[in-house]
């Protein structure tokens, strides 16, 4: 692996924002042309090509190869594993799902963890990237919430543990726009021309105009794909940015309203007080961040351990008190901040949540669809 695509970072008392840098769009080029810029155009069926059985690590060293999200760790994450186990642990980053896969589908990669967003679950299984967890070697798996033991995306984590979940809604400024918003029509009002954002990512973006519209943010439907895509190009001319880095133009004051992660959100909110953030009257998205081990870890067993440390009440405590997104970790809530914990913002009640779906995967042709849909609306 080169110095040149594999850059080794520790923490750096930087922001803990999931995705603050803008989000690569060759998701959208891959996905039209059916992944054929991975090589894996012609995907096996889900599960074929998985690796299982008993994990081991390939290669006789203590070492761990890490590829998370950008800042989407606590300070004490990696050096208390090292501290436990011995094992060092090389954290690199990105900042896009696509860009992730393209270097996990390259087979060169070497790494041993890297955290995939749900939706995209489904795109590793098909291309055969990932191993089926030992759970043997996982015994707090036992500490996960039930909503994240049978979920839809992976019951019962044969391939993925969940990292961190938040929602996707509506973050603003009170003083410009008052003390609560109306919804999506928040765009329209006068304070916010010019000063408002949507995320720079197609399935988050073309959820406004879907959820508008009233129409299920996951549906394949091409023409309510279409219609979510007119609705976009109309509230584009109202916008001032498209753009998945929102915790500084909000905690500056330059913009005012954006669709935004929850997460983000928090972390602006607690840069600056006049930050709020809502769950829109219209919807919006749950997501979760998963722990997953290609096919071709190295050190297979020592991604398990850390999967197994990350899952401890304290740890996984410690890494939602950092990062301000909601835990999977039913076991971890006595050592999370009472503020966070009693937030209905982070830990949505039962009736907000199933105004809060997850994303699903669509399959090769709905997402080419999205595609298709949202550079209509970039370069409309």
């Amino acid at each position: 692996m080169s110095d040149s695509v594999r850059v080794a970072r520790l923490w750096d008392g930087r922001r803990f924002s999931r995705r603050n840098v803008l989000r690569s769009t060759a998701f959208f080029a891959i996905a039209a042309h059916g992944l054929a810029g991975c090589g894996i155009s012609e995907a096996p069926r889900e599960g074929s090509g998985e690796q299982g059985g008993r994990a081991v690590n390939q290669v006789d060293e203590p070492g761990l190869n890490f590829y998370n999200w950008t800042d989407y760790i606590a300070p004490d994450t990696i050096s208390s594993f090292q501290a436990a186990t011995g094992i060092k642990v090389t954290y690199d980053n990105f900042s896009s799902n696509d860009e992730m896969e393209a270097k996990i589908a390259s087979g060169a990669a070497g790494y041993d963890l890297v955290v995939p967003s749900d939706n995209f679950l489904h795109r590793f299984l098909r291309a055969g990237l990932l191993r089926r967890l030992d759970h043997d070697l996982i015994p707090n798996l036992g500490n996960l919430e039930r909503r994240f033991a049978e979920a839809d995306y992976d019951p019962g984590n044969r391939f993925s543990v969940p990292w961190a979940w938040g929602t996707t809604g509506l973050a603003y400024s009170k003083s410009a726009l008052g003390e609560r918003i109306p919804g999506f029509s928040a765009f329209d009002l006068a304070a916010a021309q010019g000063r408002s954002m949507v995320l720079d990512e197609a399935r988050d973006g073309l959820s406004i105009g879907l959820l508008a519209l009233g129409h299920d943010p996951n549906t394949g439907d091409a023409k309510q794909i279409d219609d979510a895509a007119k609705y976009l190009l109309d509230l584009k001319k109202k916008l001032g940015q498209i753009s998945s880095d929102v915790i500084e133009p909000l905690t500056s004051g330059q913009m005012v309203l954006a669709q935004a992660y929850s997460g983000d959100a928090f972390q602006a909110r607690k840069a600056n007080a006049n930050v709020a953030y809502t769950i829109p009257k219209e919807g919006g998205l749950s997501y979760v961040d998963l722990l997953c081990v290609p096919k071709d870890a190295p050190h297979a067993l020592n991604a398990h351990r850390f999967i197994d440390h990350i899952l401890r009440p304290d740890v996984g405590a410690a890494l939602s008190n950092a990062v301000r997104y909601g835990s999977p970790n039913a076991a971890a809530k006595t050592f999370i901040d009472k503020e966070l914990l009693n937030d209905p913002l982070v830990y949505p009640p039962a009736d907000v949540l199933a105004r809060l779906p997850f994303i699903k995967d669509l399959g090769r042709e709905a997402e080419a669809r999205y595609a298709d849909a949202w550079t209509k609306v970039k370069t409309g």
